[in-house]
């Protein structure tokens, strides 16, 4: 990872109990920039999700490994970059599943949710682990009058 001039990292256990600090991390990060609450709502979601997914399919658990988490404001876009240590998985067979989720579950829905709520959604694997980058763009809404907030 690069170093960028507005970019926060956060290094977390391989516990769920730390998803909290992530997320209200990242929301008092949008609310410095001026970031819309709905697509900052969207990109924490999509973000615990990644994280999620790191500490339990990537670290699987292990006390010993880290997720690492860096977010930064590129233009008019937050970046995230979730890397795990872990073995990973077949992200693209995964990406290309044709057969959705059973909606129901209360599992399997990751992905979906991380598609679904981000303008971007990459990952990469290197002998490190898996690492997802997530980008959400930001949003201009026009108020009642035409002009935008």
């Amino acid at each position: 990872m690069g170093a960028h001039a507005e970019e926060m990292v956060l290094t977390i256990p391989s516990d769920f109990k730390f998803l909290g600090a992530v997320d209200a991390a990242v929301q008092d990060l949008a609310r410095e920039f001026s970031f819309p609450t709905e697509s900052m709502n969207d990109f924490s979601t999509a973000l615990v999700e990644a994280c999620s997914n790191a500490i339990e399919h990537g670290n699987k658990f292990s006390r010993d490994k880290r997720v690492s988490v860096s977010v930064r404001l590129e233009g008019e876009s937050f970046v995230a970059v979730v890397a795990d240590q872990g073995d990973g998985f077949d992200f693209d067979a995964a990406l290309d599943d044709v057969n959705p989720p059973d909606m129901m579950s209360e599992r399997g829905r990751g992905l979906l949710i991380m598609k679904a709520f981000t303008d971007s959604l990459r990952f990469s694997r290197d002998d490190a682990g898996l690492t997802v980058e997530l980008t959400k763009t930001r949003v201009v809404i026009a108020d009642q009058s035409g002009a935008a907030e």
